[in-house]
């Protein structure tokens, strides 16, 4: 009889943090061993607050992450191969967005993913395909942008192809170089198809129970809030990064919202009426026709397991989903760049909590 083993589908991590008054550095270590893969270690510049992640057997520094150490706020992860002032963003998410919750963080990034925007093209600025063949001709990181679309009548122009200088095309010119350390060898541009994909950052926070019982004694109730605040207070800073996921509306909801096309008659056509005649909505038909926005399943999950009376350390276990990293291309450095930097998110943003409270 033979037995099979079950590769299983997830990695995890511990991540430790060391004495916050040396260098606040947090490791990243194997999960069944004391071995430290990466470190997150901080240095302190003129104006800003600079993070490095560091791949702990090779020395070799992965990621840069800034943050203003005075006035302003922002969070930029950039790699050592990104060109001169060329970054990843974390901004916050807004609160009009449908994913909105409190204190999530969103960012986007190229991947190994079908390009989305291939199905809406009217989402598309019309300078777009030409920055992102510029960007990918430059840096030719894998994985490798798709050709022009075929309905470009000629090729675009040098002027087009000039750099970009905002930050937000400048975030997606660095999105281009994320995998610049995963492989030198790239297969041909057709072979390969890539697109910008949104991630966003968001705590895991315990839901209240829903109220269908509305006949609950006074005690049930306060057990019940009891039960919801020991549950948050035990998460700590748990949170998950999920890549956004666009939906296209279903083939039929054009037709749905269409208007009917009336039948032809010999009879001749009368004057028209000064009468309005009742017609869809075109903002329905445009409602409808949107595509609609979810949350994948988490690429990485970190809980947190601190003590709730642990002052200046940390303790948790980070989660990376195996498959979901292999469909999206990228190194998992950048995922634990990400997430550790997140994390320094969550804890400054919970001290700031605390000391409105006082």
């Amino acid at each position: 009889m033979t037995t099979t083993t079950v590769e299983p589908n997830f990695i995890r991590f511990k991540v430790q943090s060391t004495d916050v008054l040396q260098d606040a550095r947090i490791n990243v270590l194997e999960e069944t061993s004391d071995k430290v893969i990466w470190f997150k270690e901080r240095f302190l510049g003129e104006d800003e607050i600079i993070e490095h992640l560091v791949h702990n057997p090779t020395s070799t520094i992965c990621w840069i992450i800034h943050r203003p150490s005075q006035k302003g706020w922002y969070i930029r992860i950039r790699s050592p191969s990104f060109p001169p002032g060329v970054f990843i963003p974390l901004i916050p998410l807004p609160s009009k967005s449908p994913l909105y919750s409190d204190g999530a963080l969103s960012f986007k990034s190229r991947t190994n993913l079908p390009n989305a925007a291939q199905m809406i093209p009217e989402f598309r600025p019309p300078s777009q395909p030409a920055a992102n063949a510029s960007t990918s001709s430059v840096h030719s990181y894998p994985p490798t942008p798709p050709p022009l679309p075929t309905v470009a009548l000629r090729p675009p122009t040098p002027e087009a192809e000039t750099a970009p200088t905002s930050l937000s095309v400048a975030a997606s010119a660095s999105s281009t170089a994320l995998l610049e350390t995963k492989s030198r060898t790239t297969p041909k541009p057709s072979a390969i198809s890539s697109s910008i994909t949104e991630f966003i950052l968001a705590p895991m926070i315990a839901q209240p129970p829903s109220s269908s019982r509305t006949r609950e004694s006074f005690f049930s109730r306060a057990m019940n809030a009891f039960r919801i605040y020991e549950k948050d207070i035990s998460s700590g800073y748990s949170f998950s990064l999920s890549r956004v996921v666009v939906q296209s509306p279903p083939p039929y909801a054009a037709d749905v919202q269409s208007p009917s096309v009336p039948p032809s008659s010999s009879h001749p056509m009368k004057a028209p009426s000064s009468t309005p005649v009742a017609s869809p909505s075109p903002s329905s038909t445009t409602i409808t026709s949107l595509p609609t926005c979810i949350k994948a399943l988490p690429v990485l999950t970190f809980t947190d397991l601190t003590s709730t009376f642990t002052v200046g350390s940390l303790n948790g276990t980070l989660q990376i989903d195996k498959l979901e990293a292999a469909m999206l291309g990228v190194e998992p450095s950048f995922w634990v760049a990400v997430a550790l930097t997140y994390l320094d998110f969550l804890e400054e943003r919970g001290s700031y909590l605390a000391s409105l409270g006082d």
